[in-house]
């Protein structure tokens, strides 16, 4: 695969002590007032079924009725049960529990075999959080049991809606929400906003001081996990829960992610969460079961940081898992022709040795080496392979997968997703079917494209000035959709040396400024045969014992 790099028109330095041009391109106008603040957010007015959910919610709360919080398996889950969980006990409830689906046992979504566990505890209400939108089934199943039910979820739907007393999904037809973007938990936290505001009009004395923005660490880690795009909404709730994690106000079993992952809160970025504390929270839903990750979020201080410990654990594990895994697919690419370089437009691989939980992993690495859409598939019980699939821009992945299934109906078993990240389930005699049928979707919808992937350059950096850099970095939620800068120059390698883990450190030169260069190339476990090479990369601040350095982020580099 060839990667080209592209100077951003009009451009050939950017200055770093102005940050107009850099934020203008991504559709931002710099002005007096403070760029993400919690008053710009969207209201809750336009977004459907948020009246019904909450006026649902204000009945059981004053009946003190038995809610149960169901969620799904992986960090926005985890994020979305935990803040309803706390959110609801501060508005009054008291009878609040929550059940997370093993997804070894149970698989993804509110199935019938769940609800049958969750009328173990006997509810009155249950909130699906980060699912639900496609578990017709499972809707029915609880509705026929006597137990309301309310969807909260932003997932896209299928045809037609569950029989849910209320369902809250930015992106089901209809809603006017502006901010289709939302996680999982950020819809829940909108669902709490409103519970709130009802609230305070019947139960004004006490509701009105109930402030729900100590929520909002977790919305900040949900959000940024899921990878859903930082539109102007997210990138609000997102810096809001840094700057409260920065301040010392995340909870306990944040906080404790944070140290176990040698970070300082005081500095977090979301580049940090995303890749430091969210792959050792999700790492309990891959590996055993997100109920140690919700257990996590919600302990004392003298719980977590046993609980992260346990995370941490798991998450080394996950990652001696995906590195043999990632071995055993590229020869798997090598072996059916499907290197980088090929013609295929869908990646299909199945493996019997992959683990279920770290397929999805491991289709990001190879759809980030191939710049193709992949799925990875591992067997799951009575013959069924469970799958994970991860797009390119453009290509819009649980449609295509709407498509297959009307093309070749009983095919895809179940499926579900986004844009960018979707779920499959297929018989195992039928992967060849499906690989094939993969591509040529895929096909129909990339032929005639240039897939190359392209970096788009700022130029050369005017500046390595650490307070200059620093505030670049830490002052805004840079994440999916709204990328950081990425710098080009050429650079003379000095020193490198190759660490544990497989990452590239390296020291080097410019000709344009006297000192020395601090870079890391994450991923890159040999050294690179080349003294002068032209680098792309991204600013980074690296804190050391208190100490900051500037640190450049490799991306990629040329000869």
């Amino acid at each position: 695969m060839t990667i080209e790099l592209i100077r951003r028109p009009g451009q050939t330095a950017t200055d770093l002590a102005s940050l107009e041009t850099l934020l203008s391109v991504r559709g931002i106008a710099v002005s007096t007032q403070p760029l993400y603040a919690l008053a710009g957010l969207v209201p809750p007015d336009t977004m459907k079924g948020l009246d019904p959910a909450a006026s649902l919610l204000v009945t059981a709360i004053q009946q003190q009725s038995r809610i149960l919080i169901i969620g799904d398996y992986d960090a926005d889950g985890a994020t979305s049960v935990a803040l309803m969980i706390e959110g609801l006990r501060l508005l009054g409830a008291r009878h609040v529990e929550y059940l997370v689906p093993n997804r070894f046992e149970y698989g993804y979504g509110l199935s019938p075999e769940l609800v049958d566990l969750a009328l173990t505890q006997r509810p009155d209400l249950i909130i699906t959080v980060d699912q639900g939108i496609v578990s017709f089934e499972g809707v029915a199943a609880a509705k026929a049991a006597g137990v309301r039910v309310i969807v909260t979820d932003h997932h896209l739907p299928g045809q037609g809606l569950p029989a849910a007393d209320a369902i809250v999904n930015p992106n089901q037809n209809g809603c006017e929400f502006p901010s289709k973007a939302l996680a999982g938990v950020g819809v829940a936290f909108y669902l709490l906003i409103k519970t709130r505001a009802l609230l305070v009009a019947v139960w004004p004395e006490g509701s009105d001081r109930i402030n729900l923005a100590q929520l909002l660490d977790l919305v900040a880690l949900g959000t940024v996990a899921d990878l859903v795009p930082l539109d102007e909404n997210n990138r609000r709730l997102v810096q809001s829960g840094i700057k409260r994690i920065r301040a010392g106000r995340a909870r306990p079993g944040i906080q404790a992610l944070i140290e176990i992952s040698g970070l300082d809160h005081r500095v977090l970025t979301t580049t940090q969460l995303a890749f430091n504390v969210a792959p050792r929270l999700n790492a309990a839903g891959r590996l055993e079961d997100m109920s140690l990750g919700v257990a996590c979020l919600l302990a004392t201080s003298e719980a977590a940081q046993a609980s992260a410990a346990r995370l941490d654990e798991l998450n080394r594990t996950r990652r001696e898992i995906e590195q043999s895994m990632q071995a055993q697919a590229a020869e798997l690419l090598l072996a059916v022709g499907r290197a980088p370089d090929s013609a295929r437009f869908g990646i299909s691989l199945f493996d019997s040795r992959w683990h279920e939980g770290v397929v999805g992993i491991l289709a990001s690495r190879v759809r980030a080496q191939c710049a193709r859409p992949v799925f990875a598939f591992a067997e799951a019980s009575n013959g069924l392979l469970k799958g994970s699939g991860r797009s390119i821009e453009g290509l819009q992945l649980r449609d295509l997968l709407a498509e297959m299934d009307a093309a070749r109906q009983g095919l895809l078993q179940k499926f579900g997703g986004h844009a960018m990240a979707a779920g499959v389930t297929i018989r195992q005699e039928d992967f060849s079917e499906f690989a094939t049928l993969f591509d040529l979707h895929a096909k129909t919808h990339l032929s005639g494209r240039d897939l190359n992937e392209r970096i788009v350059s700022e130029g050369l950096v005017p500046s390595f000035d650490l307070e200059r850099v620093a505030g670049l970095v830490r002052d805004h939620p840079w994440g999916q959709g709204f990328p950081e800068p990425i710098f080009d120059e050429g650079l003379e390698i000095v020193e490198q040396k190759v660490l544990k883990g497989g990452h590239l450190k390296l020291k080097l030169l410019s000709v344009r400024f006297p000192a020395a260069l601090e870079g890391i190339f994450f991923n890159q476990d040999r050294v690179i045969d080349r003294r002068n090479v032209r680098f792309a990369f991204k600013l980074d601040v690296n804190r050391y014992r208190g100490v900051d350095r500037v640190q450049l982020l490799i991306v990629h580099y040329w000869p």
